[in-house]
């Protein structure tokens, strides 16, 4: 039994919650996120109607941190690679790459309507490897997009938070559960910047280590190759 006073932490504790839940187990597969707003899009063994950029994930990724996320250019020539496992890997699937910035959104049910708590705009490192990212900027909510504008409709009853992630205007994560939270106190405009492995902190900022002090536990066992050591805050002059 869940209620609006139940807020999770982790996406393990969320599916766990809504797994007996068909209204809302469907918003683990990543896949059907895609297909349901009309992007081309089709699981491993299937390939794409036309040649392109185009995104490969896993179908489900309860971890999350982008593992096993990569970008390919599919060709006409390699119909055959793909419907017969050679392009995309058992349990992943294909989606046409979007392009526009990838934005984290919190949302909050507040006072009986739902409002966007947080925004954060994320940049890589390049396209080339989509688990690594740059920096990530905090920015005004007005930047966020409103529960009634989303190209979802998303099942809302009995949840208390969200965080959605979007390439542009479309959807590609969903999670019932808040995501930005740990900068909630950080002003508009800050700058966050993932530390990497065994890179240092950058001087003069203000550092905030993993919640874990536990490496291993941000490797996903060795799923990830660049693991995340904590964050440089920047914030922004005071006005």
């Amino acid at each position: 039994m869940t209620s609006k006073n139940v807020i999770y932490d982790e996406d393990y504790e969320t599916w766990n919650a809504y797994k007996h839940d068909e209204s809302k187990r469907w918003v683990f597969n990543k896949l059907e996120v895609a297909l349901r707003q009309g992007l081309s899009a089709g699981p491993a063994g299937t390939a794409p109607d036309s040649p392109g950029d185009y995104v490969v994930r896993p179908v489900y990724n309860i971890y999350g941190m982008g593992i096993s996320a990569s970008k390919v250019t599919y060709n006409d020539d390699q119909f055959e690679q793909y419907i017969n496992h050679n392009g995309v890997k058992p349990g992943h699937f294909w989606c046409e790459w979007l392009e526009g910035p990838h934005r984290s959104v919190d949302y909050v049910f507040k006072d009986g309507r739902w409002v966007i708590s947080s925004v954060l705009i994320g940049n890589h490192y390049d396209e080339n490897n989509l688990t690594k990212f740059h920096y990530w900027t905090k920015v005004p909510t007005q930047l966020g997009t409103p529960i009634g504008r989303l190209p979802l409709v998303l099942p809302l009853d009995d949840l208390t938070a969200l965080n959605i992630e979007f390439r542009s205007q479309n959807i590609i994560e969903v999670h019932f559960r808040l995501g930005n939270d740990p900068f909630d106190d950080l002003p508009v405009g800050s700058v966050i910047t993932p530390i990497w492995d065994d890179d240092e902190p950058i001087s003069g900022q203000e550092f905030r280590a993993n919640l874990h002090e536990d490496m291993e536990l941000y490797s996903a066992s060795g799923n990830l190759s660049d693991v995340r050591r904590g964050y440089s805050i920047l914030r922004p002059p005071s006005q």
